[in-house]
């Protein structure tokens, strides 16, 4: 069967594509999937470091707060007695209770202790610039001489409060009641502050281990998945091959048939040996010139070869008959058209081809047989053959006959432009006869080479062109 197009002498560029094509698909596929995984663990992992972040801190704190007033208040409420708190600690008083605070509480994490009576005085503090100080209850003073323990974090800031905390940049603010035993009222109440450096410090551990989690699950996932594409692609690529050789086996299959049932129309129509062939390679270039995709010039092609295939069917008194038809003789062979459509419409691979085989005898204004289509009722493939056919009737020697010159054949077809012809069809073949195309075609023994030719004539630097492929 004719061939369109280039053959596979680009071995090595067909199958550098597939490599070609793994390569851009897994570099596409990285890509994609760092985009994507970036955004999902900068996205999971700030949702979830933020909540574990401030559940530990909430839960420190709370453990703090609980602490505290457990043990911290208890403790200093036994080194200290009610009358105390009525005004600043001074002498003894004051010498004790510090020695107290600085080997008792005083330490790597609790970093103050102020103690405060109901009044808003300082009683105690252990930055002692601090002791015999008055300053309003603020509100988490005032909820812990009610009764309740707060606790908050509060970062540094310069100030009276603030002197001598500079060295960390937060602190755990712990506000707690001062109970003594058997007295109804509560006397007072005490802060402490706590570094919050190492809770801090916990609170980022724990963050960072989310992202380096999260950052190694999505590269074991990218590899699971690589590895599964990868032998997805490979499984996808071994079918395809298999198709392909399949393919190609079955269309070698397809090309014998058809070889065979043009040898057996041309061992019964030997006046026209080769037109077949002939016509085909015509219909190729003016379809190449319309710019149809190669599906399409394949199938055209396929048709223009077996177009008389019905010819089988007619008698070989009328098909080798050297004078003019008669009226039954006419009649009688009128009905190829119809007996190669039924004999190629039962074919599965010849379905595509059966109706412009059947339509190639049509006209474009409608007074052709068999069915006396119009316009563009007419497969665009049989319209392509209606002027292609004409030509090479024309130019081609019959034994009641002398063949007619190139240039009276296409003033011939011009002349017919709109009533036998499709106009549309008949400009891509003038086109092509301007370059040459249409004569050269009989210099040719192999229609391959001629249209690899005109594939490279037409396209800069042998390209296929356009509508080719």
């Amino acid at each position: 069967m004719l061939r369109f197009g280039k053959r596979s002498s680009q071995t090595g560029e067909v199958a550098a594509t597939p490599r070609r094509w793994r390569r851009t698909f897994f570099l596409e596929f990285t890509f994609v999937f760092a985009f994507v995984a970036l955004i999902l663990s900068l996205g999971t992992g700030f949702a979830l470091s933020r909540y574990l972040g401030e559940d530990i801190r909430t839960k420190t704190i709370n453990d703090i707060a609980g602490f505290t007033e457990q043990v911290t208040a208890r403790q200093i409420a036994t080194a200290l007695d009610p009358e105390q708190l009525s005004g600043p600690l001074q002498g003894e008083d004051l010498k004790n209770f510090d020695r107290f605070v600085r080997e008792t509480l005083l330490g790597s994490a609790i970093v103050r202790v102020n103690v405060w009576n109901r009044d808003g005085t300082i009683v105690y503090s252990s930055r002692e610039p601090l002791t015999g100080q008055h300053f309003p209850l603020n509100e988490h003073l005032l909820s812990a001489v009610g009764g309740e323990t707060e606790a908050k974090v509060e970062g540094v800031e310069e100030g009276v409060e603030g002197a001598g905390l500079e060295p960390y940049e937060a602190i755990v603010e712990v506000y707690t009641p001062i109970r003594f035993s058997g007295a109804g009222e509560i006397a007072g109440a005490f802060e402490i502050y706590r570094d919050y450096g190492p809770i801090a410090s916990y609170v980022r551990h724990v963050q960072r281990s989310i992202y380096i989690g999260i950052g190694l699950s999505l590269a074991a996932i990218y590899l699971a998945t690589v590895l599964l594409v990868k032998r997805g692609s490979d499984l996808i690529r071994r079918q395809q091959k298999d198709l392909e050789t399949r393919s190609e086996e079955l269309k070698n299959s397809y090309d014998s048939i058809v070889s065979v049932l043009c040898a057996a129309l041309d061992l019964r129509d030997n006046v026209t040996h080769g037109h077949a062939r002939r016509v085909a390679a015509l219909a190729s270039v003016v379809a190449w010139q319309m710019g149809l995709r190669k599906e399409e010039v394949r199938r055209i092609e396929k048709a223009a070869i077996l177009h008389d295939i019905g010819k089988i069917g007619v008698a070989d008194a009328v098909l080798s008959k050297p004078g003019p038809l008669d009226h039954d003789e006419w009649a009688e062979m009128r009905r190829h058209p119809e007996l190669g459509y039924q004999m190629l419409e039962g074919i599965d691979f010849l379905q595509d081809v059966a109706e412009i085989v059947y339509s190639h005898h049509e006209r474009y204004d409608g007074s052709g047989y068999p069915r006396g289509l119009k316009g563009d009722e007419i497969p665009l493939g049989a319209r392509i053959f209606g002027v292609v056919d004409a030509y090479d009737a024309m130019t081609s020697h019959r034994p009641y006959r002398k063949p007619t010159s190139h240039r009276l054949a296409v003033e011939e077809i011009v002349k017919h432009s709109g009533t036998q012809f499709d106009p549309e069809v008949i400009k891509p073949f003038l086109e092509a006869e301007g370059k040459g195309h249409i004569q050269e075609v009989s210099a040719y023994d192999e229609v391959d080479a001629f249209l690899a030719s005109v594939v490279r004539e037409e396209s800069p630097g042998g390209a296929t062109p356009a509508g080719t492929e």
